[in-house]
C-alpha cells in the first residue's frame, strides 16, 4: 500500500468514528504495510486526526506498548490488513461487567462471529488468544479491537459489535436476551467469509492500496 493511500484511509476511518461518537482519547487505526504499520497518533482525538498525525512504523521499530501490540496482530492473523481500537460506549460498559458479547444479530454472527470475547488485559498474549477464531474482541476496562481484511471491514466490525452490545443490553432489561445458536452463527460467519464479502473485501482492499 502506498504511504498516502493509507493516510487517507486511516483519515477517513478516524472521521467516521468520530462522527458515529465511538471514540475517546487514545485509540487509533492502523494498516499493514509491506515493512510494518501506519498507525495514528493516540494522543490525537481521531474528530481532529490529519495527516501529519499518521506515521509509518516498522516491523521491529515498535516504540510503545499499543505500536507493538498492532504489531503483534498482524504478524500472528495474515488475514488481517486494518485495525481499528476504540472506546464504543455499550462495549466499554459490557466489558466490565461479562466475559463475552453474545451475537443476537445476524450481522453480528457474520461479521464477528459467534461471540465478541472480553479480554482480561491489553497485553499481546491475552489479545491474540482473545482474538482467536474472531475479527474482534473487548478489553477488560478497556475499549474495544476490530479488524479486517480491509479498514472498511474493521470499520464495520466495531460498528456493528456496538450495535450487537446495544441489542444486547436493550433485550437484556426487558428480557431474556435470544442469542444466535452456535452451529447458526458458524454458518451465518462461513457463508459471509467465502461468499458474499469474498468479492467486494478484494475490490476494496485494491482501492485502500490505490490500485
Amino acid at each position: 500500500m502506498v504511504e498516502e493511500t493509507a493516510k487517507l484511509r486511516i483519515l477517513e476511518c478516524c472521521k467516521k468514528l468520530s462522527e458515529h461518537k465511538l471514540t475517546a482519547k487514545g485509540d487509533v487505526c492502523s494498516v499493514r504495510m509491506d515493512e510494518g504499520i501506519m498507525i495514528s497518533d493516540p494522543e490525537i482525538d481521531m474528530a481532529d486526526i490529519t495527516e501529519k498525525d499518521i506515521r509509518f512504523v516498522g516491523k521491529n521499530d515498535a516504540q510503545n506498548a499499543l505500536e507493538a501490540l498492532h504489531l503483534a496482530i498482524y504478524a500472528h492473523r495474515e488475514d488481517v490488513n486494518a485495525i481499528v481500537m476504540n472506546h464504543a460506549p455499550f462495549c466499554v460498559g459490557i466489558a466490565k461487567k461479562l466475559n463475552a458479547v453474545p451475537a443476537t444479530l445476524d450481522d453480528m454472527a457474520q461479521i464477528i462471529g459467534h461471540t465478541a470475547k472480553v479480554s482480561p488485559s491489553d497485553e499481546v498474549t491475552d489479545v491474540l488468544k482473545t482474538l482467536t477464531g474472531r475479527n474482534a474482541c473487548l478489553i477488560r476496562n478497556g475499549g474495544v479491537i476490530a479488524t479486517g481484511r480491509t479498514l472498511d471491514e474493521a470499520f464495520t466490525g466495531s460498528l456493528v459489535l456496538e450495535k450487537g452490545a446495544l441489542c444486547y443490553v436493550g433485550s437484556a432489561i426487558i428480557g431474556k436476551p435470544v442469542k444466535i445458536g452456535l452451529f447458526d452463527a458458524v454458518l451465518m460467519r462461513a457463508v459471509y467469509k467465502l461468499k458474499y464479502s469474498k468479492k467486494d473485501q478484494t475490490a476494496k482492499l485494491k482501492e485502500e492500496q490505490g490500485g
